[in-house]
C-alpha cells in the first residue's frame, strides 16, 4: 500500500503523508481490495483486483477488462467512475469517488415508495449502459468473460421447479396428479418465455451494492467481468437488496409495475419489436426464480449448517426463519406482471406460505 500511495502522490505532486487512508465497509465485512483515499477536500476509490492472472481467451486480467470498459462508458457519458491513475502490474486503478450510499444501503433504510425518482434515475441509467455496450460490442470481444448463460437458466428453471415441489412437499400437503400437472404446463410456459429472450452485453457481476449513489446521482461501478446474459435478469438482481452483514435486515425488492413500465417502453423502442406484457412476464419471471433461489439457499444451509457455505450465508443473512418468510411474501405479493401462467405459480406458492416455517426450518 505505501509503495502505491507514494506513487500516486507524486502523481498529485503532494507528499504521501497528506493521503488519507479509510477502509470501505459492506456492511460489518471490510471489503479487502478497495479503500478510499482522501487529498484535500477530495475523496478517491483506489481499487486493486484480486484476480491478476488471465479469465478470458484472449488473455485479458479483470484489471485490462475493466480499465478499457470504465474508459469506454466514461467516454460515452454513462455514470461510471473516472480513472484518475493506474498501474497495470498492480492491477491498481485510482477512480474519482462516487459516494458510500449504495442502492442495497439505500432500499434497506427507506421505504420504496419514497425512493421512487432514484430508482428511475438507475433504471434510465442502466438502459444507456446496455446502450453503449451494444454499440460497442465489437470493441469489447476480446474481453467478454466465458459464460454460458443458456445453462445458468436452465439450472435456475430446474431449480425453481424442484422447489416449488419441495415447499409443498414441507408444507404437508403434497401436490396432486392434478396440480401437478398444472405446475407442469405453467412451467413450461414460463420456461418457453425467459428462453426466447434475447441477450445483452453488459456486466456479470449485477446486484444492488454495484450501484451507488451520491448527491441524488446513480454510478455504476463494478465491471471487472463482463459477458452476454439475460437483461431481465441483470434487472432483477439491480433491483433488488440483499442487506447482507448487516443487523436488522431483510430482503427488499425495489421493483413495481410503474419500474417495469418504464423499462417496458425503453425496451420496445430501442431494443425489439415485442409486447409491453411479454416484457414484464419476463421479469416477474425472473423475479420468481431469483427468490426461489433464495429458498433453496436457505433449506440448503439450515440442512448442513456446518458446511463453510451455510456458515457463510447464514452469518450474513441472519434469522433464517424471517429471510425464508420474507422471500415467499415477495414470490406471492409481488405481481410484476398479468401473465397467466406466472399468476398460477404464484397461486400455487401461496398455499404453502401458511405453513408453520418451524415444520422445516
Amino acid at each position: 500500500m505505501q509503495e502505491f500511495l507514494e506513487r500516486i502522490a507524486a502523481h498529485f505532486q503532494i507528499s504521501p503523508t497528506t493521503v488519507g487512508v479509510e477502509p470501505i465497509l459492506h456492511g460489518t465485512q471490510q471489503k479487502r481490495n478497495v479503500c478510499r483515499l482522501k487529498i484535500g477536500t477530495e475523496s478517491y476509490l483506489l481499487k486493486q483486483q484480486d484476480i491478476t492472472t488471465p479469465v478470458v481467451e484472449t488473455g485479458y486480467t479483470p484489471f485490462q477488462i475493466e480499465s478499457t470498459v470504465l474508459s469506454t462508458l466514461h467516454r460515452n457519458g454513462c455514470p461510471v467512475p473516472k480513472i484518475i491513475w493506474q498501474s497495470e502490474p498492480d492491477h491498481v486503478l485510482l477512480l474519482t469517488w462516487c459516494g458510500e450510499l449504495t442502492l442495497d444501503g439505500l432500499a434497506q433504510n427507506h421505504p420504496t415508495a419514497e425512493i421512487q425518482p432514484i430508482l428511475h434515475t438507475i433504471l434510465t441509467e442502466l438502459c444507456r449502459i446496455e446502450t453503449v455496450f451494444s454499440e460497442n460490442a465489437m470493441q469489447f470481444k476480446p474481453y467478454i468473460f466465458r459464460f454460458d448463460p443458456n445453462a445458468n437458466l436452465r439450472n435456475l428453471l430446474k431449480q425453481g421447479k424442484k422447489t416449488v415441489s419441495y415447499l409443498a412437499h414441507l408444507s404437508g400437503t403434497s401436490m396432486s396428479t392434478s396440480e401437478a400437472a398444472r405446475l407442469d404446463t405453467a412451467w413450461a410456459a414460463l420456461s418457453r418465455l425467459l428462453q426466447d429472450t434475447p441477450l445483452t452485453l453488459n456486466s456479470l457481476d449485477y446486484q444492488a451494492r454495484n450501484i451507488t449513489v451520491a448527491e441524488e446521482r446513480p454510478f455504476f461501478i463494478d465491471f471487472g467481468s463482463v459477458g452476454w446474459d439475460w437483461p431481465e435478469q441483470r434487472l432483477t438482481q439491480f433491483f433488488n437488496s440483499i442487506g447482507a452483514n448487516q443487523a436488522g435486515t431483510n430482503f427488499v425488492s425495489c421493483l413495481n409495475r410503474e419500474l417495469i413500465r418504464h423499462y417496458a417502453e425503453w425496451v420496445t423502442t430501442h431494443r425489439q419489436t415485442c409486447s409491453p406484457e411479454d416484457i414484464a412476464a419476463r421479469v416477474d419471471g425472473h423475479h420468481l426464480l431469483f427468490y426461489l433461489s433464495v429458498i433453496h439457499r436457505l433449506l440448503k444451509a439450515i440442512a448442513r449448517p456446518d458446511t463453510l457455505e451455510s456458515r457463510v450465508l447464514l452469518a450474513a443473512w441472519g434469522d433464517a426463519k424471517v429471510r425464508f418468510q420474507q422471500a415467499l411474501t415477495l414470490i406471492t405479493s409481488n405481481c410484476l406482471s398479468d401473465d397467466a401462467d406466472m399468476t398460477d405459480i404464484r397461486q400455487m406458492i401461496a398455499t404453502f406460505q401458511n405453513t408453520p416455517v418451524n415444520t422445516y426450518l
